[in-house]
């Protein structure tokens, strides 16, 4: 079976701010990835292939007055099965449903066909349906024993894309009980301990898909971004370089490899592999982080060129906007900066940081009202945000409200503001 990995793009969105340092001023800046964990993982697809393939290399040669000829028998079943495989493999998922549910009339038992009508669901994005189909399958008394781990891998991968990470893992740990050598099914159930927070039991389960298959690539980066979260920085390396050394075209090796550089504070040698990684497989979010890393090296016109690279690639990527404008800001231009802050508002119309960034821009320009305005939609989004309680509080307090000042400032202190601390005990008697 060709590797399988989770795609839950749309179920886990992770946070990741890097801190920057300009004259006068801390800069967060914030990159949202659709990953699996903070560092990226080989994740390209849910496959539910193995399925499909199982009658792949014959060649359906019967023609329909043949079917119409034994309309009720397994033989017309079985070539009413070969029909969606056939228009499966060629992508027409709808009619591969239909020839699939004929099969099914004919031989209600028909396992191979209840999965195959899975994959098929799966691939219209009809996760219900496929679990139903599933279920089917392993009532079936003709499954053997490889179709029933596939069945259950494959529903685990169903109940993933259906936000179900609880069962997601035992449909993973049923398969590895039927197959303790499955190596895809141990890969992706660290995936679903990683979410759930059990980095020890994801390291775990990586070390035995590396155990079963010592020349996975993508093995090797999911190991290194585990050792990652767990603070071995060194170990991670290892691994991410194993990575590239059996596979030198994982761009993901080379962007992680560059996270920890980042991380170790090497900016150069953190460029040169987001450089590498961009060279293999140019992306919005790989032009973004190597502009954060431009601006760490105070290489302002390289880092604007990436973040206008990642928006071109990516348009909806509000990341780069929010980036942009944090770089137009520091150089002075307050209204484009403005200009990019909405632009990720328009992506993401509760991006509490965006408000925040677009307040102190306004700031510089004077414009208190819209200021507060965007402080308080900040703290909405973000009800402990502790910068924007600060900055709308001093606000306040320059604009005569001293009373709705202190008041913002003793939010602020709340969650752990030291200048507002120290504002509030000069000003707030």
């Amino acid at each position: 079976m060709t590797k399988a990995y989770i795609l839950i793009i749309f179920l886990i969105i992770l946070n990741q701010r890097f801190s920057f340092s300009f004259p006068g001023i801390e800069i967060q800046y914030q990159n949202e990835l659709v990953n699996l964990e903070t560092l990226n993982r080989e994740i390209p697809r849910c496959n539910f292939s193995k399925t499909i393939s199982f009658y792949s290399n014959q060649i359906f040669q019967t023609s329909a007055d043949q079917i119409i000829s034994n309309p009720g028998s397994k033989d017309s079943a079985e070539v009413f099965y070969l029909q969606g495989i056939s228009k499966s493999k060629s992508g027409n998922y709808l009619d591969a449903v239909r020839w699939y549910t004929k099969a099914l009339e004919h031989d209600p038992d028909f396992a191979l066909a209840y999965l195959n009508r899975a994959f098929a669901k799966n691939k219209l994005l009809d996760y219900k349906s496929a679990l139903k189909d599933y279920n089917h399958a392993l009532q079936s008394k003709s499954l053997s024993w490889e179709e029933s781990y596939e069945a259950y891998f494959n529903k685990g991968l169903t109940m993933a894309a259906l936000e179900n990470l609880k069962e997601a893992l035992a449909n993973f740990d049923f398969a590895i009980r039927l197959n303790p050598k499955y190596a895809d099914a141990y890969y992706n159930r660290s995936i679903i301990k990683g979410i759930n927070g059990d980095y020890t039991g994801e390291l775990n389960d990586i070390n035995k898909v590396i155990a079963l298959r010592p020349k996975d690539s993508h093995a090797y980066n999911s190991r290194g971004i585990v050792k990652a979260l767990l603070g071995n920085l060194s170990e991670a390396l290892q691994d991410y370089n194993l990575a590239i050394t059996l596979d030198k075209n994982n761009a993901d090796a080379w962007f992680n490899k560059a996270l920890v550089f980042y991380e170790l504070k090497n900016y150069r040698a953190a460029l040169d592999n987001f450089t590498k990684a961009l060279e293999i497989k140019p992306d919005g979010e790989t032009f973004d982080r190597r502009g954060n890393v431009r601006c760490r090296l105070n290489d302002f016109r390289g880092a604007f060129e990436d973040y206008s690279e990642a928006i071109k690639i990516q348009p909806g990527n509000y990341v780069a906007y929010l980036n942009r404008g944090k770089l137009k800001y520091e150089l002075k231009d307050y209204q484009s900066a403005i200009d990019d802050y909405n632009s990720a508002l328009q992506i993401k119309p509760d991006y509490s940081m965006a408000f925040y960034e677009r307040g102190l821009a306004k700031k510089e320009l004077k414009d208190h009202k819209g200021e507060i305005e965007d402080y308080t939609m900040a703290i909405e989004f973000k009800p402990d945000y502790e910068k924007a309680y600060y900055q709308r509080g001093l606000c306040k307090c320059y604009m005569g409200d001293n009373r709705g000042g202190c008041d913002d400032l003793s939010k602020a202190v709340k969650y752990g503001s030291d200048l507002a601390y120290n504002y509030q005990i000069e000003h707030c008697k």
